[in-house]
């Protein structure tokens, strides 16, 4: 019985074997180049990636926040603000020159000022018309012959001038009792609230004339 034989050709088996074994190394060196290619390419692409950063904080908006010693954020301290509470009381306003009718609310004899709340003053038929604008009855403003409105609480500190002149109504006819005792005099009178008024003569901002009138009906 003769050997079986095979189809392919003499020398086939051992020309295949040849050829892998010299395309082995090949297939490595080209994997090799690709992987290193796919390497360099993502080192490219992260260094050449823009880098991320913060919007500037717009005007007015809260720090960001602060890492303690223990790890936990805190607010950053905000600035203190410098603005000065405003100052309470009397401001020092001048008025013009001239005549202005106000109640003295008080007087400083030893700082030789007094301090003002500027009023206006109707008499007569203005004063009944005045008076039940600002609310009160037809009844009990028909008589009236003078009327005070105080509509701005304003008051104003003025210097007292150096020869300053105080006509009281309960000073006629006097002996001048001298500045100081005029001042304590006037004080007395004007905290009598509602029952006078003043017309202050102011020349360069100091108060040169000071007439006091009654700001009620004359008995």
């Amino acid at each position: 019985m003769s050997a079986p034989t095979s189809d392919m050709p003499p020398g086939t088996t051992g020309a295949s074997a040849e050829h892998r074994r010299r395309r082995a190394p090949l297939v490595l060196a080209v994997s090799g180049l690709a992987v290193v290619a796919i390497a360099v390419g993502a080192s490219l692409a992260v260094a050449t990636r823009p880098i991320a950063r913060p919007a500037p904080a717009a005007a007015g908006a809260v720090p960001p926040t602060i890492a303690t010693e223990q790890g936990a954020a805190e607010p950053a301290a905000k600035p203190e603000s410098s603005a000065a509470p405003a100052a309470a009381g009397a401001a020092t306003l001048a008025l013009e020159d001239g005549d202005h009718d106000a109640y003295i609310t008080k007087v400083d004899g030893a700082k030789d000022r007094i301090v003002v709340d500027v009023v206006q003053v109707f008499h007569d038929g203005a004063a009944a018309r005045a008076a039940i604008a600002d609310g009160k009855s037809a009844s009990d403003a028909r008589y009236l012959t003078t009327w005070v409105r105080n509509e701005n609480p304003r008051l104003r500190i003025l210097p007292l001038a150096g020869d300053l002149e105080v006509k009281l109504r309960d000073a006629c006819g006097e002996d001048d009792p001298g500045r100081e005792a005029l001042l304590t005099r006037l004080a007395t009178n004007a905290s009598l609230d509602g029952t006078y008024y003043y017309t202050l003569t102011v020349r360069d901002g100091a108060v040169e004339r000071i007439q006091e009138r009654l700001a009620v009906n004359a008995c």
